[in-house]
């Protein structure tokens, strides 16, 4: 419409990208350092906008950034952010920041109030050294103890403490210790002081440097009983009688001192006895020693007592008596005791007029008892004494009146003061107990009566046959009734009395062997046969009888032999055992069935031939001497069952050679070489013979045997040839087969011989 309007309109670039000319900072305190930025567009040009940019860091105490340029103000780690347009990117920076930091020493030691300058050298990543003591930051565990002010450690009280040096992220730590002795020591280990009297110890401490010095004001001190002995600054005060430790502390170190306050090492009363009559006093005297060896009466001084104020009374040692007793008197004194016994009409010894008494029921006897005093006088106490009995339902006393109630034994004890005395009663009571036979011996069916009499403690003698118990321990041998004794059966038992607290046996024998005795010692004999035996049995008298049909009669073996009623059957060739069994006795019969003791052949060596027939005769020797031919009863076997047969000795050879023949009876055996066609010599008619190719010619072969007879063995020999293209052999026929020698060898009963043999054309 003719009008014009002007708008101004900004056109920027985008940005792609910003980068900064570091990728991290180191500095030093106080330092600077400029960071260029340059931001890259997207139509490929950049450009520097350090001073457009916007800076932020996250710990701004650290370190500060105007327009690019970093400052470290403190020491740490700071990121600085950099933000310009629609792009950002981080700095990370490091001020005054070490790799470690070293204290020049570790331990510090000082004097009460010194002081000491420490190096805290620290150790950055560039490799260098600097000193930071002064910009360190400085604490300390115990500040009363020690404390450092740039570097500066300073001792404010006695002890240890531990300091630490911070310098940015490092810290180490220094040992101090304030005013620290090596050693203490007391002048005195042990004090003896008397009550209510003062003392000094002094203290003394030797530092690291040899020096000592007098620390007795500056020390803590303290008693382990401050009743007994008080302590300040070394001072001592006894107030009581007693032992205390006086302990010393300076710094961590301690030491201590024994006071010893009239403390006696030994407490002695002048009598550790004393025997008094009622009415009487006397003065114990009683002594302390101490340590350093000197003595004292301190009988004022001590504790007195005793244990029962009726019988005596005690004031400062002296003893005044009440009534017959004893007591104890104890004296206390620094810690020690010491007692002393009193005895007031105490008697050394009280004697009853009888220790033993014997009484029966209802009787009763009189006891006076005498005590006997260390000054010679003996006096009657019967009825002063006190009376006891063990058991009030056997005996009783009364003022010595001793009574038996019942059957038993008692004991009666007397009492006065603290003597005492029994006597031993017995109401009643069994001395022994006897029976009228001390052994029995007797026969099936008998009876026997018995007696038992009983003796008292008192002398008194009783039938008492009807009063026993009376028992038998083999009730099936003899039984016992009322004393009478009755045998039943063959065997032994015993028979017991008793009565009250005795026991009385007596054994009894009822068809009892004192000895048996067999006819024979041993039995020796063959099958089909028997034998008897008589057995004998003694008895306890010497009487002898003839018990073979009553004896129990065993076998060990009965394969072997049978045995009834002492007559012996054999079974089997063997050895066994027969035992007869009579009267509680036993005897043994050792029994051989046909037991050979040896086994001879009438031949040693049999030399046949082959067909012929050998008979061998066996005779067997028994245990008991006697012989007997066994041929036919015999086991017979050959060895080489080829060459031969053996039937009850009869040997037939089949065959030619060496062999053996055995023949077994009752365990023995006999072994008898065989040599079967058994040659002394073998020849042929001629040794050496020449042949024209094709011929032939006849030898013949002539065994003669061990026993001289002569036969031709042409035809049984076995004919070989050393060359069969030379000469061949057929039964003694020789046939020259080619031009040569070879050697024809003829074989027999294992014997050989050769002929020579020429063959020409």
């Amino acid at each position: 419409m003719g009008k014009t309007e002007i708008v101004n309109v900004n056109v920027s670039k985008k940005v792609k990208s910003l980068t900064k000319d570091k990728r991290s900072l180191d500095l030093r305190l106080n330092a600077t350092e400029q960071v260029a930025v340059t931001a890259y567009y997207d139509d490929g040009t950049s450009e520097d906008v350090t001073n457009k940019a916007d800076y932020s860091v996250d710990t701004s105490s650290i370190v500060t950034v105007t327009n690019g340029l970093v400052k470290g103000q403190n020491p740490g780690s700071a990121t600085i952010t950099i933000k310009y347009m629609n792009q950002s990117l981080t700095l990370d920076v490091d001020v005054e920041v070490v790799r470690r930091i070293d204290a020049e020493k570790s331990n510090v030691s000082l004097l009460l109030n010194g002081t000491e300058k420490i190096k805290i050298m620290a150790t950055y990543p560039d490799g260098a050294v600097a000193d930071v003591s002064d910009k360190a930051v400085w604490t300390t565990d115990k500040a009363k103890v020690a404390d450092a002010i740039k570097g500066t450690i300073t001792g404010y009280g006695v002890g240890t403490a531990s300091l630490t040096a911070t310098y940015g992220t490092k810290s180490t730590t220094i040992t101090v210790d304030v005013d620290s002795a090596l050693k203490l020591e007391l002048d005195k280990q042990n004090l003896l002081m008397k009550k209510n009297a003062t003392g000094e110890l002094k203290l003394t401490a030797t530092y690291a440097d040899g020096k000592t010095e007098d620390i007795t004001d500056r020390a803590e001190w303290a008693s382990s009983d401050e009743n007994i002995v008080q302590v300040s600054k070394g001072k001592l005060s006894a107030l009581a009688i007693g032992e205390a430790k006086i302990y010393a502390k300076y710094g961590e170190k301690a030491v201590m001192a024994n006071v010893d306050v009239e403390v006696p090492r030994r407490l002695v009363v002048d009598t550790d006895l004393v025997s008094l009559q009622t009415g009487q006093d006397q003065l114990l005297v009683l002594r302390a020693t101490y340590a350093d060896g000197t003595s004292a009466v301190v009988t004022d001084s001590a504790d007195w007592s005793v244990d029962d104020e009726n019988v005596a009374f005690v004031t400062k040692g002296k003893i005044t008596t009440y009534k017959a007793g004893i007591a104890t008197v104890t004296a206390k004194y620094g810690g020690k005791t010491t007692t002393t016994i009193v005895e007031v009409d105490i008697p050394s010894i009280i004697k009853p007029s009888k220790k033993i008494v014997n009484l029966q029921i209802g009787g009763s006897e009189k006891i006076t008892l005498t005590a006997s005093f260390k000054d010679g006088r003996e006096v009657d106490v019967t009825n002063k004494a006190e009376w006891t009995t063990s058991s009030k339902d056997i005996a009783e006393a009364r003022g010595g009146d001793i009574s038996g109630l019942a059957t038993g034994a008692a004991t009666i004890t007397a009492k006065y003061g603290t003597r005492s005395a029994v006597v031993q009663v017995s109401v009643g009571v069994l001395k022994s107990l006897t029976v009228s036979e001390e052994k029995l011996i007797m026969k099936k069916g008998d009876t026997v009566t018995l007696k038992a009499e009983a003796l008292y403690t008192d002398d008194t003698k009783k039938d008492v046959t009807s009063d026993v118990i009376w028992t038998s321990s083999n009730a099936k041998t003899a039984t016992v009734d009322s004393g009478k004794v009755k045998a039943l059966a063959s065997g032994e038992t015993t028979l017991t009395a008793q009565l009250d607290n005795k026991t009385v046996t007596v054994p009894v024998q009822v068809d009892m062997a004192s000895d048996l005795s067999a006819s024979v010692a041993n039995l020796v004999f063959d099958l089909n046969e028997t034998r008897s035996i008589v057995l004998t049995a003694t008895d306890s008298s010497g009487a002898t009888r003839n018990v073979t049909g009553e004896a129990e009669w065993k076998t060990s073996n009965s394969a072997i032999v049978l045995v009834s009623k002492g007559v012996a059957t054999p079974v089997a060739r063997g050895k066994a055992t027969i035992t007869a069994t009579y009267g509680g006795k036993s005897v043994s019969i050792p029994v051989e069935i046909g037991v050979v003791a040896g086994l001879v052949a009438d031949k040693s060596f049999i030399v046949t031939k082959s067909g012929d027939q050998v008979q061998v005769k066996l005779t067997a020797t028994l245990s008991n001497g006697t012989t007997k031919d066994v041929t036919g009863d015999a086991t017979w076997k050959v060895s080489a069952y080829k060459l031969g047969t053996v039937t009850n000795g009869l040997f037939t050879a089949t065959g030619s050679g060496k062999t053996t023949i055995t023949g077994s009876f009752g365990g023995k055996m006999v072994a008898i070489p065989v040599e079967i066609d058994s040659l002394k010599y073998l020849k042929t008619d001629v040794v050496k013979i020449e042949l024209k190719e094709g011929s032939t010619a006849k030898v013949a072969a002539l065994a003669t045997y061990t026993d001289g007879s002569e036969e031709d063995v042409t035809k049984p020999a076995l004919w070989t040839s050393s060359n069969i293209m030379i000469a061949d052999v057929k039964d003694g026929v020789i046939k020259a087969t080619g031009k040569g020698t070879a050697r024809i060898t003829v074989t027999y009963s294992n014997m050989r011989t050769t002929v020579q043999v020429t063959v020409t054309k």
